[in-house]
């Protein structure tokens, strides 16, 4: 068993075996939710699998005595060791309309090591252009106790590329939600996938998108450099922040994401 409070500051615990959280008195999700493997269909690499058929599980909106009525949700994301056919194990994708200086989550790994990949599109000139350029993709390495604040206006997904499961919070908006997939009808998921080959990761490229650009890999490292300010996790968040209340607010959180905020 899994103690996660050393990094969440919450009465959560992790079994491995199983892959469930297990919370103590007090504490609580408002659902708990195993997304199926045809769910996500329609950004797999190989749209044929069949398994296997339960991929990760999200654990929405805790609360306790320290949370009342808030328009952001924490949340807890459970991702098992596997592929999905060659792919490794991922979740939905997940996008929210650009609004300048607004964040759409910030991630903090509990548990393992997560990878993230996160994608802008360049915006379309005309209804009727066909191609879809992009013109920015970052890779991160984000490990226990790290952090992680997304940008609106980009398109991310979750990986677990490692040899041992993977629990992460996303805290974002209470009505947070996948991307529409029926913007990827043409593409079919995004410019790159991660997948096993060799039994490393290989970063293939999906020749349905025009990629205008190199992929960027971070790791906290390199995200701690001064050229890489606009992707630093320590500085995303502030008071234009639509999460700012709630993270500077609430004890449990301040605690644990504040410090490595500033």
């Amino acid at each position: 068993m899994v103690d996660l409070s050393e990094v969440s500051g919450l009465p959560l615990k992790f079994d491995e075996e199983t892959c469930q959280i297990i919370t103590e008195s007090g504490v609580r999700f408002e659902s708990e939710k195993t997304v199926s493997l045809s769910e996500i269909t329609p950004i797999l690499l190989n749209k044929s699998l069949r398994y296997p058929e339960k991929v990760y599980t999200q654990y929405h909106n805790l609360t306790n005595e320290k949370i009342g009525n808030t328009n952001v949700s924490y949340d807890l994301m459970v991702m098992p060791i596997g592929l999905l056919g060659i792919e490794f194990i991922k979740t939905h994708i997940f996008y929210s309309n650009y609004q300048e200086g607004y964040y759409d989550a910030m991630i903090e790994v509990l548990h393992g090591n997560l990878t993230v990949l996160i994608q802008k599109n360049r915006e379309k000139q005309d209804p009727y252009q066909y191609e879809t350029y992009v013109d920015e993709v970052g890779i991160f390495t984000i490990r226990k106790g790290e952090r992680l604040s997304i940008p609106t206006g980009y398109f991310y997904t979750f990986f677990n590329t490692s040899i041992t499961p993977v629990v992460f919070a996303k805290i974002a908006s209470c009505n947070h939600c996948q991307a529409d997939y029926e913007l990827f009808k043409k593409e079919k998921s995004l410019a790159y996938y991660l997948i096993s080959k060799n039994a490393k990761v290989e970063v293939v490229a999906n020749p349905r998108y025009k990629i205008d650009c190199q992929v960027k890999f971070y790791n906290s490292k390199k995200l701690r450099n001064e050229e890489n300010q606009n992707y630093m996790h320590q500085h995303l968040v502030d008071k234009s922040d639509p999460m700012y209340e709630f993270i500077f607010e609430e004890e449990f959180i301040a605690d644990n994401i504040y410090a490595n905020l500033n």
